[in-house]
């Protein structure tokens, strides 16, 4: 049997209000764009000629509802600041296959990121880099009354 190993990721939203309750849950899975196959490629073979790949780094999220494409290679609307992420490696299995789990976490405080949302992605960088995936979702209002926690899950 030859395995395929197909890179996946999905992203969980996770809105919570100033007590920490759980007010608004819901998970997408993203598409991993071209740049961000080529970033993965470019990072085993560590063969960069000039500049060594990046690796990711921050999350950002924008307003627009358009569906990824693998050639985008930003969101389409960007809005606030990109956030830091802090990532947790584990194994999982998954249809017989021991895979590699990279969980990125990120998290926008209430003055942060405030309006309707559509999209997300992850980057390797505060600002410019590369966009490794791309994902649009149901809009999601997000208020300076809530905090907004981002976890990708990208698979192996």
């Amino acid at each position: 049997m030859i395995e395929r190993n197909e890179m996946h990721g999905a992203l969980t939203l996770c809105m919570t209000n100033r007590e920490g309750r759980v007010v608004h849950e819901t998970s997408h899975r993203n598409r991993i764009v071209t740049t961000g196959r080529d970033l993965v490629a470019k990072l085993f073979g560590a063969q960069v000629p000039g500049v060594p790949p990046a690796a990711v780094t921050h999350m950002a999220l924008g307003t627009d509802g358009t569906d990824p494409t693998d050639a985008d290679t930003a969101l389409r609307a960007e809005i606030a600041p990109r956030k830091p992420v802090k990532v947790e490696y584990s194994r999982i299995a998954e249809g017989g296959v021991e895979r590699v789990r990279a969980r990125l976490t990120s998290v926008f405080d209430s003055g942060e990121a405030n309006g309707p949302l559509r999209e997300a992605g992850i980057f390797t960088a505060a600002t410019g880099g590369v966009m490794y995936n791309r994902v649009k979702f149901d809009t999601v209002t997000k208020t300076a009354d809530f905090k907004l926690t981002l976890i990708w899950d990208v698979v192996f």
